[in-house]
C-alpha cells in the first residue's frame, strides 16, 4: 500500500502543491499533455528549480498569454462560474478519476464562496479558483494524484498566517473569508502561525480538503520512495511544501 504524506507547515497554495508533485516525480510532459485536454489556450507553464530554506524545490508559474486576462492580483485571470468550470471538465478528455477529484476540489471551493458571497453555488464567480492559473493548479493536482495512485493521503495540520492580503475583492483579513469558510465546512485541523502573511490560500485549502484522507501524523514508518518540494511566490521564510511518497515495508 502506498501512502502520500503532506508536510504543510509552510502553508499551502495551488502552485506550491503542483510544484511539489513535479518535484516528487510526476513527469512535466505528462502533466502538460493532460492539461492540454482542457482546451484552454490562455496559458503556458513555466517550471523552474530553486533553493528554498536549504531545499531544492520546484516553482510552477502559470503565465497568461492574453494581456486582457491580467488583473491587479497575480492570482486572477478570466472569471468563470462554477457551472462554466464543470462544463469545461465534462467536455475534456481527462480520465474519470481525474474529473471526479477535480470536481470534488472545486465543489469545496464553490460552496464556501457561495456562503461568503450569499449567492447560489452555480452562480459563484470564482476569483482565485476561477482564474486560469488556479484552474491549472486544481486540475493539475488531480492529474498528479491520479498518476501517483496513493492509497491514502495523510496531511499535517495547516497554518493560516495572519494580517491582510490584497486580492481581486480588495484587501481582506488573513485567513481570508473563503479560507475560514473552508476550514469551518471541512474541519481541516489548523493553527495561526507567526507569519504576518497569507500562507493558506483558498485554492490551497480546497486542495488539502479534497485530497486528504487522514489528518495528523508525526513519524513515518513506511519505506520512503521519494520526496518532493514545492515553493510559492511569497517569501515567508518558511521551508517549502513537502510531499513524501511511501510504501509499506
Amino acid at each position: 500500500m502506498k501512502k502520500l504524506y503532506i508536510n504543510c507547515k509552510s502553508g499551502v497554495s495551488g502552485d506550491m502543491m503542483l510544484g511539489a508533485f513535479l518535484s516528487l516525480g510526476v513527469p512535466e510532459s505528462y502533466l502538460k499533455e493532460k492539461l492540454d485536454r482542457l482546451s484552454l489556450q490562455e496559458f503556458e507553464l513555466q517550471i523552474c528549480r530553486k533553493e528554498s530554506c536549504g531545499k531544492m524545490a520546484t516553482d510552477v508559474d502559470v503565465l497568461l498569454t492574453n494581456p486582457e486576462n491580467h488583473h491587479i492580483n497575480p492570482y486572477s485571470g478570466n472569471y468563470r462560474t462554477y457551472g462554466d468550470i464543470l462544463n469545461m471538465l465534462s467536455r475534456s478528455s481527462l480520465s474519470p478519476k481525474e474529473k471526479v477529484l477535480s470536481r470534488k476540489i472545486f465543489k469545496i471551493k464553490a460552496e464556501a464562496e457561495a456562503k461568503v458571497h450569499g449567492v447560489p453555488v452555480e452562480q459563484v464567480k470564482f476569483h482565485e479558483a476561477g482564474a486560469v492559473d488556479s484552474i491549472v493548479d486544481i486540475v493539475g493536482t488531480a492529474v498528479c494524484c491520479a498518476y501517483l495512485s496513493a492509497d491514502v493521503v495523510v496531511t499535517k495540520e495547516v497554518p493560516t498566517g495572519y494580517g491582510e492580503v490584497e486580492c481581486a475583492c480588495g484587501v481582506l483579513p488573513v485567513p481570508a473569508p473563503a479560507v475560514k469558510q473552508i476550514l469551518h465546512d471541512t474541519g481541516i485541523p489548523h493553527y495561526r502561525s507567526d507569519i504576518p502573511k497569507e500562507v493558506l490560500t483558498p485554492t490551497g485549502a480546497s486542495i488539502v480538503a479534497g485530497i486528504t484522507d487522514v489528518f495528523g501524523w508525526e513519524n513515518i514508518e513506511e519505506s520512503v520512495i521519494s520526496r518532493g518540494f514545492g515553493t510559492g511566490k511569497r517569501d515567508t521564510g518558511l521551508p517549502p511544501l513537502e510531499l513524501i511518497l511511501c510504501e509499506e515495508k
